[in-house]
């Protein structure tokens, strides 16, 4: 684990928050678009537990890591944690680790998550070389939970599923089933809550025909439960 700590705080959108930490081994940390990585918060008696979040930006010349974080809502220790958090506060990181990350092989890529599979995908995204094929589409509740900050020279499309669940979110799904697509599988890249993971794979896999090996997911969190699992 890694000493850092907290260099700067801000509200993204609603319920997303940004950590900016900073630590001398941070610029000489290795890590690959799309990762995440433990995160030591307090439990109300100040145990030290481990969560784990979505690395947005890595700045090794500068020794940064900035997190963006989902606030839960009832939240856990993790979500306490990052709503109180403040400039100074000190914490400690473990390595980043990918369960997705760019195929360099692929012939087009594809983006699909809601709020939470964001922070992967659109590090992911903007890291794409110029000319890489990529479609994709972003689900949130509404249009001021669609991140404002830049991604390179693409972007995504957003769909908004207002007061519907993000759990099993047909809204989601919906908008995979207009996704416009080359012929001929590329990779897929889903991530966030666990039911609407598992109903994209099976749109994608079932009725595109899609290779299961094509289809690369990372769960987020399933109802009752928050956290990358």
């Amino acid at each position: 684990m890694l000493d850092v700590r907290v260099s700067e705080v801000r509200d993204v959108v609603p319920g997303i928050r940004e950590l900016t930490l900073t630590g001398p081994t941070l610029a000489v940390l290795h890590s690959k678009p799309g990762a995440h990585l433990p995160l030591e918060v307090p439990d109300v008696d100040g145990v030290p537990l481990l969560r784990t979040y979505s690395v947005w930006a890595h700045n090794p010349s500068r020794a940064t890591l900035t997190l963006r974080i989902s606030l839960h809502r009832p939240g856990g220790p993790g979500s306490r944690w990052a709503s109180s958090a403040v400039t100074g506060d000190r914490t400690r990181v473990g390595m980043p680790r990918n369960r997705i990350t760019l195929d360099p092989r692929a012939r087009h890529h594809v983006f699909i998550g809601e709020e939470t599979g964001a922070v992967p995908l659109l590090t992911m995204l903007a890291a794409l070389p110029a000319g890489a094929a990529a479609r994709g589409v972003l689900e949130t509740a509404g249009p001021d939970g669609e991140f404002p900050a830049p991604y390179g020279p693409r972007g995504l499309p957003w769909v908004h599923r207002g007061r519907a669940s993000a759990v099993g979110s047909r809204v989601l799904l919906e908008a995979v089933r207009r996704l416009e697509l080359p012929p001929g599988p590329g990779v897929a890249y889903v991530a966030g809550e666990a039911t609407t993971c598992r109903a994209v794979v099976r749109h994608l896999c079932g009725v595109r025909a899609w290779p299961r090996y094509a289809v690369r997911t990372q769960v987020h969190w399933a109802a009752g439960r928050t956290g990358i699992i």
